[in-house]
């Protein structure tokens, strides 16, 4: 009984083959037949993944030149402003509130903090006071609001706004410090003195020693308690000033720290009468000799001279007023 089922499913089997081969059968198509169908799917698949061309960014000249500007003043940049300066102008000792900036073009500003070094083409711009010791010697004090051109180690160019030179005694002699502005170049020989310009005037005043005005026509020599006013119109007229006062309260906020650490007491007193712009006397001859063998210890770093003096001398056994423009200075045993 098994054995006509398989045979009857055997021939089933060879029957669906036969008829599965014969539909699946296909003629092959012929060269030309083969190389039409290529084209054609060449084409379909380029229209399909086809996009417009666009121009290369340097075929288009508006392109072209705009990335040229750009190079050109990154370049300039680099050119211009070098990495380091072998031309220092001086550190930033000091920089109260409001700071600044330095800037030697509109791509390379930098804030000012202290211990930085400013170098010559730089353009110094403050918004608070700011303190300088220069290279060349001396120091600069710098009010708010100033504009100044760092030309030269020894020579700056007064935009605008008020900065003061110091070139305290007992230094060496070293190139004297200019100042430009519109109405000539301030140079000192030796010397305090304050510049101030603005819109309507260039005004020097002359705390101790004295300063030059150098103009195209004329040289003309300022004294101690003087000031300078040159106008708009090119007139200058003089005037006697006081070296003490309000007007220099913004210079004694920006005095250098003293060191008084191992100092004898008669060098802190005499520094701090010069930055007050008053005399030093003493009262008695006791009070002088204290003030000469009284060594100083301890730091009186960030104090103004008036609050330091107070500081100091409450560590002695003298006492200080001040009469007229003088400080004197007394001991217990003074008269």
């Amino acid at each position: 009984m098994t054995e006509p089922l398989d045979t009857c499913q055997d021939r089933g089997d060879d029957d669906l083959r036969g008829l599965l081969t014969e539909a699946l059968h296909v003629e092959s198509a012929d060269a030309a037949t083969l190389r039409r169908l290529r084209d054609a799917a060449s084409r379909e698949w380029l229209l399909s993944v086809d996009t417009p061309a666009r121009p290369a960014p340097w075929r288009n000249p508006v392109l072209a030149i705009a990335a040229a500007l750009v190079l050109v003043i990154l370049g300039a940049a680099w050119f211009v402003w070098p990495v380091s300066s072998p031309h220092a102008f001086g550190i930033v000792a000091r920089v109260e509130a409001g700071g600044g900036e330095t800037a030697r073009s509109w791509l390379q500003r930098r804030p000012l903090k202290n211990g930085i070094t400013l170098n010559v083409g730089e353009e110094l711009s403050t918004h608070g006071p700011v303190l300088i010791a220069l290279a060349a010697g001396g120091t600069l004090r710098v009010a708010p609001d100033t504009v100044l051109e760092l030309t030269a180690p020894s020579e700056s160019e007064l935009q605008r706004g008020l900065v003061y030179f110091d070139w305290p005694p007992g230094h060496a002699d070293a190139t004297p410090f200019s100042v430009k502005t519109r109405a000539g170049v301030v140079q000192h020989v030796g010397t305090e003195f304050e510049v101030l310009s603005n819109d309507q005037i260039v005004r020097i005043r002359v705390r101790e020693g004295r300063v030059q005005l150098r103009t195209a026509a004329e040289q003309t020599l300022i004294d101690a308690g003087t000031q300078l006013t040159a106008n708009r119109d090119g007139t200058l007229s003089r005037s006697p000033i006081e070296s003490y006062g309000r007007d220099w309260l913004w210079v004694a906020a920006l005095a250098p720290d003293y060191e008084i650490e191992g100092r004898p007491l008669l060098k802190f007193l005499q520094w701090a009468a010069r930055e007050l712009g008053r005399p030093l006397k003493f009262a008695d001859d006791h009070a002088r000799e204290v003030a000469e063998h009284t060594i100083l210890h301890g730091s009186i770093k960030g104090r103004e001279p008036l609050d330091a003096l107070n500081s100091v001398l409450s560590t002695t056994s003298l006492t200080y007023e001040i009469r007229g423009d003088t400080i004197w200075v007394q001991s217990g045993q003074g008269t």
